[in-house]
């Protein structure tokens, strides 16, 4: 961060935290600010190491200063060291050039077919009855809620754009309001040192950041005074960002990991230029971050991104453009050519129609020259963006929104999007541990709040769209072990053509019947009559979990679909009576199947009484003939 820091105001006498930066040269690089005695050399050793790094880490900032204008034109000028505003100005390019941002293209693209997957994070317990089930049952539905509070996959999509661009994509996990948040971290914020982070495994790290101070303020009430007195800050030297009406400070957060099992030397630190404003002991082996990489390094912590490896490719578009525009305006433009002894009014050239003019001697003649440049030259530039593409990986057509020619049926167009899917294998293996992980940060921080507050709730929405409330500490999850995997939302084609004819397929071979068809389909302009077509099975999938949850029935009454509850009965009996169900809970669904059985007879007409033995049966007759109606003539051909 280029950030000017300037001497407040509020408290001019107070001493301030200086950076010595040079003191950490002298000491080989590095000060263990986390094992300080004391508040001042704890804010001096975290302060100083980080303004160590920044200073000797100005290329990553420089780089990612480039890429971000590859992609967007937009430099991260507030980022980077020195005055990068002036910079940002005097490198503006013209507004008329020619453009083909591939790399944009492909960015997007790619973020849209990645994204538009939704891994959803599925929790297994380490036994299989059916309590164990029920508990893992309980954290889906809780991680549900929790992906849904904290807008996740709107910061995971935000993420993997950012990695694209940039490298690397960071989501911090903090705690806001006692519920658990999330937080969009530009790589840019986040120092790591080189050797320390080689393998991809730091064991510290330090964000820093540009804050309101009121906000600081409510954040840490208790240290007011020194939130007050701290030396303001802006975003670089320029005058622009001078002139401004916000009070903002720098502050540097650093987390150092525990050193092993049992070591007290993890830490967490918040300072600023007047001091230490949080302190805590920290005991996890992870920082409260979740980050994806791009394409990672053989060799250190930070990701390659899309822009890195596009911006040779894009450089040469760039130049080929630039050349093709100005052959094309310097040549290939109409001109009027005047013989010198001719007499041609010239003024009689213009853009008047019908326009009568007069001559004497040659008539002027009208040439339209070519632009100097060969076939090749603009099948170069062809080329080369279909092989912008290819490099990322993403189809030209996908990136305008086309479909190759003859690809019209469904399942050669499925068969087609597979193709694409693969080459992102571990693209997309990659993003879905990243759901992964903010699952695992997401609970544990929950549990953390629950412990101190006894209470955390959040709501779900279930798959009839009701809201339901889930309580951490009454879903027995703080104490059982788990393990969370990730599955996609949906394995249904995302477009409702596809979903449509998929799920067809599916009802015609007979995998499915017709109502759980309707729950697959899932369209919003059919949701109302889908709700009321499923409503019979939703009430009996309701009763039945609760007798295995609650240990809690209902009667069965003539309203119920009374074949679907013997069916549902059965099946729910078996699955969970394998999973060591108790045996007042399985007597619950055997009396419920009775009950639907007992109202089947009920419902059947009285059979026919029986004939005594010996007793001739009645021979039906047929119904007698009245004389009233016509003979029909024999020989009449009806």
């Amino acid at each position: 961060m280029g950030y000017k820091v300037t001497k407040s105001r509020r408290n001019k006498d107070r001493e301030t935290i200086k950076a010595k930066t040079r003191d950490l040269v002298m000491s080989n690089k590095g000060v263990k600010w986390w094992k300080a005695d004391n508040d001042k050399d704890l804010a001096q050793g975290l302060l100083s190491t980080m303004h160590y790094l920044k200073q000797n880490q100005q290329y990553r900032q420089r780089q990612m200063a480039i890429y971000s204008r590859l992609y967007g034109n937009l430099s991260l000028f507030n980022f980077v060291g020195t005055n990068l505003n002036k910079m940002s100005l005097a490198n503006n390019l013209p507004i008329d050039r020619p453009t083909m941002n591939v790399v944009q293209s492909a960015i997007d693209t790619l973020t849209s077919q990645i994204t538009q997957n939704r891994p959803r994070p599925i929790f297994q317990t380490d036994d299989a009855d059916y309590k164990e089930r029920n508990l893992a049952k309980q954290l889906n539905n809780f991680m549900n809620g929790e992906f849904y509070q904290t807008k996740a996959y709107e910061h995971m999509e935000s993420m993997f754009r950012d990695a694209a661009v940039l490298g690397t994509g960071c989501i911090k996990i903090l705690e806001l309001d006692n519920k658990v948040a999330l937080e969009r971290v530009l790589e840019a914020e986040l120092l790591v040192d080189n050797n320390d982070g080689a393998y991809g495994n730091p064991r510290q790290l330090i964000q820093m950041k540009l804050i309101d101070r009121d906000v600081l303020e409510e954040m840490f009430p208790k240290e007011a005074d020194k939130i007050k007195s701290a030396e303001s800050a802006t975003l670089d030297s320029s005058m622009d960002s001078s002139e401004t009406v916000a009070d903002q400070i720098i502050v540097a957060e650093g987390w150092h990991l525990p050193s092993g099992e049992g070591a007290n030397d993890g830490r967490h630190t918040i300072a600023c230029s007047a001091g230490v404003v949080f302190d805590e002991s920290w005991n996890k082996s992870k920082f409260p971050f979740v980050f994806f990489h791009f394409n990672p390094r053989i060799l250190g912590f930070w990701g390659q991104s899309a822009s890195e490896q596009l911006m040779g490719t894009q450089i040469e578009i760039n130049k080929m453009l630039q050349t093709a525009s100005q052959s094309i305006t310097l040549n290939a433009v109409p001109r009027v050519w005047i013989e010198n002894s001719s007499k041609v009014v010239k003024a009689h050239i213009n853009n008047s129609i019908g326009a009568i003019g007069t001559y004497s001697g040659t008539p002027p003649i009208f040439m339209t020259g070519s632009t100097g440049l060969s076939l090749e030259f603009y099948q170069h530039i062809q080329r080369l963006v279909e092989y912008a593409y290819q490099q990322i990986g993403v189809s030209q057509l996908s990136a305008n929104g086309q479909k190759p020619a003859g690809l019209n049926s469904g399942e050669a167009q499925r068969e087609y999007n597979d193709r694409q899917t693969d080459r992102f294998a571990t693209l997309s293996r990659r993003y879905d541990n990243t759901a992964v992980d903010l699952a695992y940060q997401i609970i544990d921080l929950a549990k953390e709040i629950a412990e101190r507050d006894g209470k955390y709730e959040t709501v779900y929405l279930g798959e009839n769209k009701s809201a339901t409330k889930v309580d951490l500490p009454k879903a027995s999850l703080l104490k059982n072990p788990y393990v969370i995997q990730c599955a996609d939302a949906s394995m249904l084609p995302r477009d409702p053509a596809g979903r449509k004819q998929e799920v067809t397929e599916m009802m015609q071979s007979g995998m499915i019947t017709m109502q759980e068809g309707r729950r697959l389909l899932n369209f919003p302009d059919l949701e109302q009559v889908n709700k009321l077509a499923v409503a019979a099975e939703e009430r009996i999938l309701k009763i039945l979990d609760m007798i295995v949850s609650e240990g809690k029935s209902e009667p069965v009454d003539p309203m119920m679909d009374l074949q679907k509850c013997i069916e549902l009965s059965t099946q729910y009996y078996n699955l969970y009576v394998a999973r060591n169900l108790e045996e007042d809970k399985a007597q619950m669904l055997r009396d419920f199947r009775q009950q639907a059985l007992d109202l089947i007879q009920a419902a059947q007409p009285p059979a026919p009484p029986a004939v005594p033995a010996g007793q001739p049966q009645a021979v039906p007759q047929a119904p007698p003939v009245s004389d009233m109606l016509p003979i029909k003539p024999q020989g009449m051909v009806q």
